[in-house]
Protein backbone atom coordinates (compact mmCIF):
# COMPACT_ATOMS: atom_id res chain seq x y z
CA UNK A 1 0.00 0.00 0.00
CA UNK A 2 1.27 3.48 -0.88
CA UNK A 3 1.35 5.94 1.89
CA UNK A 4 0.72 9.52 0.03
CA UNK A 5 2.54 11.25 3.13
CA UNK A 6 5.56 9.09 2.77
CA UNK A 7 8.53 11.46 1.41
CA UNK A 8 10.03 9.03 -1.12
CA UNK A 9 6.49 8.24 -2.90
CA UNK A 10 5.07 11.95 -3.21
CA UNK A 11 5.43 13.92 -6.45
CA UNK A 12 7.02 17.41 -6.22
CA UNK A 13 3.55 18.88 -5.89
CA UNK A 14 2.44 16.70 -3.36
CA UNK A 15 5.92 18.18 -1.09
CA UNK A 16 4.74 21.42 -2.30
CA UNK A 17 1.16 21.05 -0.71
CA UNK A 18 2.19 19.58 2.70
CA UNK A 19 4.71 22.58 2.92
CA UNK A 20 2.23 25.28 1.89
CA UNK A 21 -0.30 23.52 4.44
CA UNK A 22 2.79 23.70 7.09
CA UNK A 23 2.70 27.64 6.21
CA UNK A 24 -0.75 27.95 6.46
CA UNK A 25 -1.26 25.61 9.59
CA UNK A 26 1.84 28.28 11.06
CA UNK A 27 -0.05 31.54 10.00
CA UNK A 28 -3.18 30.56 11.30
CA UNK A 29 -1.47 29.50 14.95
CA UNK A 30 0.42 33.29 14.45
CA UNK A 31 -3.36 34.65 14.16
CA UNK A 32 -5.05 33.35 16.75
CA UNK A 33 -2.38 34.45 19.02
CA UNK A 34 -2.78 38.03 17.96
CA UNK A 35 -6.60 37.41 18.84
CA UNK A 36 -5.49 36.12 22.28
CA UNK A 37 -3.62 39.09 22.48
CA UNK A 38 -6.36 41.46 21.72
CA UNK A 39 -8.67 40.09 24.13
CA UNK A 40 -5.85 40.26 26.92
CA UNK A 41 -4.53 44.32 26.29
CA UNK A 42 -8.74 45.25 25.38
CA UNK A 43 -11.50 43.12 26.82
CA UNK A 44 -13.35 44.78 29.67
CA UNK A 45 -15.12 41.60 30.54
CA UNK A 46 -13.29 39.45 33.82
CA UNK A 47 -14.46 36.39 32.42
CA UNK A 48 -12.95 37.26 28.65
CA UNK A 49 -9.26 38.40 30.28
CA UNK A 50 -8.61 34.98 32.67
CA UNK A 51 -9.29 33.01 29.52
CA UNK A 52 -7.17 34.68 27.54
CA UNK A 53 -4.45 34.79 30.26
CA UNK A 54 -5.23 31.03 30.83
CA UNK A 55 -4.46 30.17 26.81
CA UNK A 56 -1.55 32.77 26.61
CA UNK A 57 0.44 31.17 29.41
CA UNK A 58 0.81 27.95 27.93
CA UNK A 59 0.76 29.11 24.60
CA UNK A 60 2.92 27.62 21.58
CA UNK A 61 3.67 30.32 19.10
CA UNK A 62 6.42 28.65 16.51
CA UNK A 63 5.78 25.80 14.56
CA UNK A 64 8.32 23.57 12.21
CA UNK A 65 7.96 25.85 9.56
CA UNK A 66 6.69 29.38 10.94
CA UNK A 67 8.58 30.86 13.58
CA UNK A 68 8.36 34.20 15.21
CA UNK A 69 11.80 35.89 16.11
CA UNK A 70 10.41 38.86 18.78
CA UNK A 71 8.16 37.03 21.27
CA UNK A 72 7.74 37.61 25.29
CA UNK A 73 7.78 34.98 27.60
CA UNK A 74 4.79 33.19 28.80
CA UNK A 75 5.44 34.42 32.04
CA UNK A 76 4.69 38.15 30.55
CA UNK A 77 1.58 37.28 29.77
CA UNK A 78 0.91 36.82 34.18
CA UNK A 79 2.41 40.51 34.41
CA UNK A 80 -0.16 41.76 31.65
CA UNK A 81 -3.14 39.87 33.20
CA UNK A 82 -2.05 41.18 36.63
CA UNK A 83 -2.09 44.71 35.34
CA UNK A 84 -5.18 44.15 33.41
CA UNK A 85 -7.29 42.78 36.08
CA UNK A 86 -6.36 45.69 38.37
CA UNK A 87 -7.29 48.39 36.11
CA UNK A 88 -10.70 46.57 35.68
CA UNK A 89 -11.15 47.20 38.90
CA UNK A 90 -9.75 50.74 38.62
CA UNK A 91 -6.49 50.18 40.21
CA UNK A 92 -4.11 50.50 37.14
CA UNK A 93 -2.50 53.76 38.25
CA UNK A 94 -0.96 51.19 40.89
CA UNK A 95 1.61 49.33 38.44
CA UNK A 96 3.68 49.93 36.09
CA UNK A 97 4.76 47.92 33.58
CA UNK A 98 8.20 48.12 32.20
CA UNK A 99 9.91 46.75 28.83
CA UNK A 100 13.37 46.42 27.82
CA UNK A 101 14.85 47.94 24.49
CA UNK A 102 15.49 45.97 21.76
CA UNK A 103 14.37 42.73 23.77
CA UNK A 104 10.53 41.21 24.22
CA UNK A 105 11.01 41.66 28.41
CA UNK A 106 8.46 43.04 30.47
CA UNK A 107 9.14 43.78 34.32
CA UNK A 108 6.77 45.96 36.74
CA UNK A 109 6.86 48.31 39.52
CA UNK A 110 4.44 48.63 42.09
CA UNK A 111 3.64 52.17 41.98
CA UNK A 112 4.36 53.43 45.71
CA UNK A 113 7.65 51.61 45.55
CA UNK A 114 9.07 53.54 42.78
CA UNK A 115 12.38 51.79 41.79
CA UNK A 116 13.00 50.15 44.85
CA UNK A 117 11.56 47.07 43.61
CA UNK A 118 11.46 45.53 40.27
CA UNK A 119 9.00 42.75 39.44
CA UNK A 120 8.52 39.29 37.47
CA UNK A 121 6.60 36.04 37.03
CA UNK A 122 9.05 32.76 37.21
CA UNK A 123 7.22 29.99 35.60
CA UNK A 124 7.34 27.04 37.84
CA UNK A 125 8.75 23.64 35.91
CA UNK A 126 7.31 21.14 38.40
CA UNK A 127 4.50 19.39 38.50
CA UNK A 128 2.71 21.62 40.70
CA UNK A 129 2.53 24.34 37.55
CA UNK A 130 1.65 27.84 37.81
CA UNK A 131 3.96 30.90 38.17
CA UNK A 132 5.94 32.64 41.14
CA UNK A 133 6.04 36.82 41.28
CA UNK A 134 9.35 37.87 42.45
CA UNK A 135 11.51 40.43 43.50
CA UNK A 136 14.30 40.44 40.38
CA UNK A 137 17.04 41.72 42.85
CA UNK A 138 16.25 39.65 45.79
CA UNK A 139 14.66 36.69 44.10
CA UNK A 140 12.12 36.70 46.79
CA UNK A 141 8.81 35.33 45.67
CA UNK A 142 5.91 36.71 46.99
CA UNK A 143 3.14 35.07 45.81
CA UNK A 144 1.93 31.58 43.76
CA UNK A 145 -1.00 32.02 40.75
CA UNK A 146 -2.02 28.97 39.31
CA UNK A 147 -4.54 29.81 37.06
CA UNK A 148 -5.62 26.33 35.94
CA UNK A 149 -6.22 25.28 39.33
CA UNK A 150 -7.59 28.61 40.56
CA UNK A 151 -5.31 28.99 43.20
CA UNK A 152 -3.44 31.75 45.04
CA UNK A 153 -0.75 31.49 48.13
CA UNK A 154 1.07 34.52 49.47
CA UNK A 155 4.40 33.59 51.16
CA UNK A 156 4.81 34.99 54.26
CA UNK A 157 8.89 34.28 54.78
CA UNK A 158 9.40 36.25 51.48
CA UNK A 159 7.02 39.35 52.53
CA UNK A 160 9.03 39.78 55.80
CA UNK A 161 12.69 39.18 53.97
CA UNK A 162 11.70 41.78 51.58
CA UNK A 163 8.91 44.41 53.17
CA UNK A 164 9.69 43.82 56.75
CA UNK A 165 13.75 42.93 57.02
CA UNK A 166 15.30 44.42 53.04
CA UNK A 167 13.11 47.58 53.06
CA UNK A 168 12.71 48.50 56.31
CA UNK A 169 15.91 51.24 56.64
CA UNK A 170 14.55 52.90 53.46
CA UNK A 171 11.42 52.99 52.98
CA UNK A 172 8.43 54.28 55.11
CA UNK A 173 6.23 52.01 56.67
CA UNK A 174 3.28 53.43 54.94
CA UNK A 175 5.05 53.15 51.34
CA UNK A 176 5.45 49.65 52.59
CA UNK A 177 1.52 49.17 53.18
CA UNK A 178 0.51 51.11 50.20
CA UNK A 179 2.86 48.81 47.82
CA UNK A 180 1.69 45.54 49.44
CA UNK A 181 -1.85 46.39 49.46
CA UNK A 182 -1.47 46.20 45.36
CA UNK A 183 -0.79 42.44 45.81
CA UNK A 184 -3.14 41.95 48.48
CA UNK A 185 -6.13 43.45 46.15
CA UNK A 186 -4.81 42.13 43.40
CA UNK A 187 -5.73 38.57 45.17
CA UNK A 188 -8.87 39.73 46.50
CA UNK A 189 -10.39 40.27 42.95
CA UNK A 190 -9.03 36.72 41.90
CA UNK A 191 -11.41 35.54 45.10
CA UNK A 192 -13.95 37.18 44.32
CA UNK A 193 -14.23 37.40 40.48
CA UNK A 194 -13.43 33.95 39.87
CA UNK A 195 -13.78 31.86 42.98
CA UNK A 196 -10.08 31.38 43.83
CA UNK A 197 -8.38 29.45 46.48
CA UNK A 198 -6.75 32.70 48.14
CA UNK A 199 -4.49 32.30 51.56
CA UNK A 200 -3.52 35.75 51.93
CA UNK A 201 -1.29 34.42 55.16
CA UNK A 202 -0.18 36.92 57.24
CA UNK A 203 -1.94 39.91 55.46
CA UNK A 204 -4.90 38.42 56.38
CA UNK A 205 -7.17 41.04 58.74
CA UNK A 206 -9.90 38.61 59.73
CA UNK A 207 -10.32 38.22 63.24
CA UNK A 208 -10.49 34.61 62.96
CA UNK A 209 -7.48 34.30 60.97
CA UNK A 210 -5.32 31.51 62.95
CA UNK A 211 -1.75 32.24 61.94
CA UNK A 212 0.49 28.62 62.46
CA UNK A 213 3.95 29.44 63.67
CA UNK A 214 6.93 27.16 62.35
CA UNK A 215 8.02 25.77 65.60
CA UNK A 216 4.88 23.56 66.68
CA UNK A 217 6.25 22.98 70.01
CA UNK A 218 7.02 26.52 71.24
CA UNK A 219 9.74 27.20 73.52
CA UNK A 220 9.12 28.74 76.79
CA UNK A 221 11.43 31.20 76.26
CA UNK A 222 10.13 32.86 73.28
CA UNK A 223 6.79 33.91 75.33
CA UNK A 224 9.01 34.68 77.89
CA UNK A 225 10.67 37.32 75.88
CA UNK A 226 7.55 39.24 74.54
CA UNK A 227 6.71 39.71 78.65
CA UNK A 228 10.41 41.76 78.75
CA UNK A 229 9.96 43.24 75.65
CA UNK A 230 6.11 44.45 76.40
CA UNK A 231 7.05 46.01 79.86
CA UNK A 232 9.94 48.06 78.17
CA UNK A 233 7.35 49.80 75.85
CA UNK A 234 4.58 50.30 78.78
CA UNK A 235 2.47 47.57 77.18
CA UNK A 236 0.68 44.85 79.57
CA UNK A 237 1.58 41.53 78.64
CA UNK A 238 -1.17 39.08 80.77
CA UNK A 239 -1.36 35.03 80.64
CA UNK A 240 -3.45 33.61 77.96
CA UNK A 241 -7.00 31.80 78.73
CA UNK A 242 -6.20 29.08 81.41
CA UNK A 243 -2.52 30.03 81.28
CA UNK A 244 -1.88 28.96 77.74
CA UNK A 245 0.15 31.28 76.30
CA UNK A 246 0.01 34.87 76.60
CA UNK A 247 -2.53 38.21 75.60
CA UNK A 248 -0.73 41.34 74.73
CA UNK A 249 -3.08 45.03 74.33
CA UNK A 250 -2.12 47.29 71.89
CA UNK A 251 -3.49 50.57 70.84
CA UNK A 252 -7.01 51.19 69.71
CA UNK A 253 -8.23 48.17 70.65
CA UNK A 254 -6.15 45.55 68.85
CA UNK A 255 -4.77 42.36 70.63
CA UNK A 256 -2.27 40.08 69.55
CA UNK A 257 -2.78 36.40 71.20
CA UNK A 258 0.16 33.66 70.72
CA UNK A 259 -1.09 30.37 72.21
CA UNK A 260 -1.17 26.53 71.89
CA UNK A 261 -4.01 26.08 69.54
CA UNK A 262 -4.24 21.83 70.33
CA UNK A 263 -3.53 21.70 74.03
CA UNK A 264 -4.72 17.84 73.51
CA UNK A 265 -2.42 16.05 70.86
CA UNK A 266 -0.32 17.37 68.49
CA UNK A 267 0.50 21.08 69.46
CA UNK A 268 0.24 23.73 67.00
CA UNK A 269 1.27 27.13 68.17
CA UNK A 270 -0.51 30.03 67.04
CA UNK A 271 -0.62 33.92 66.42
CA UNK A 272 -4.29 35.76 66.17
CA UNK A 273 -4.78 39.49 65.64
CA UNK A 274 -8.17 41.06 66.79
CA UNK A 275 -9.67 44.17 66.12
CA UNK A 276 -12.96 45.68 65.75
CA UNK A 277 -12.64 46.72 62.26
CA UNK A 278 -10.82 43.76 61.25
CA UNK A 279 -8.44 45.54 59.37
CA UNK A 280 -5.54 44.50 60.72
CA UNK A 281 -3.13 41.92 60.25
CA UNK A 282 0.23 40.41 62.17
CA UNK A 283 1.62 42.04 58.62
CA UNK A 284 0.64 45.50 60.11
CA UNK A 285 1.66 44.61 63.49
CA UNK A 286 5.18 44.30 62.11
CA UNK A 287 5.00 47.46 60.65
CA UNK A 288 3.39 49.54 63.38
CA UNK A 289 5.28 48.35 66.10
CA UNK A 290 9.08 48.21 66.40
CA UNK A 291 9.23 46.38 69.65
CA UNK A 292 7.06 43.37 68.36
CA UNK A 293 9.17 43.45 65.02
CA UNK A 294 12.29 42.76 66.57
CA UNK A 295 10.65 40.27 68.87
CA UNK A 296 9.42 38.48 65.82
CA UNK A 297 12.61 38.63 63.60
CA UNK A 298 14.53 37.97 67.02
CA UNK A 299 12.37 34.02 67.58
CA UNK A 300 12.22 34.02 63.72
CA UNK A 301 13.08 30.49 63.74
CA UNK A 302 10.07 29.50 65.90
CA UNK A 303 7.75 31.97 65.24
CA UNK A 304 7.87 32.45 61.72
CA UNK A 305 4.55 32.18 59.88
CA UNK A 306 4.08 28.87 57.72
CA UNK A 307 3.31 29.07 54.16
CA UNK A 308 1.11 26.34 52.46
CA UNK A 309 3.94 23.64 52.63
CA UNK A 310 2.73 22.08 49.08
CA UNK A 311 3.70 25.49 46.86
CA UNK A 312 6.34 26.89 49.60
CA UNK A 313 9.26 24.41 50.68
Amino acid sequence: MINDNDPATLTISGRLLNYNEAIKSGLATGLKFTQLMDQLIKTHDADELVAAATELADFQLDSDYVTFPHQYSNADYYLLFMSRMLELHDQGKHVMLQSRDHQEELTQQLTPLGDRGTFNFRVETSANGGVFYREKATGQSLFYLNLDRKMFRFNSHALTQLFIIDLHETVPADTVKSSVQVLVDFARYLKEDYGYSVDFNILDAANRQNYAVRSADLPAGVVDRLFVAAAKHDYMLTNGANGNGARIELDKGVTVDIFNNQLEGQPEWVLTVHDDEQKISWFDILLRYPFMRDWYLENLNDLEVVSDPLIFS
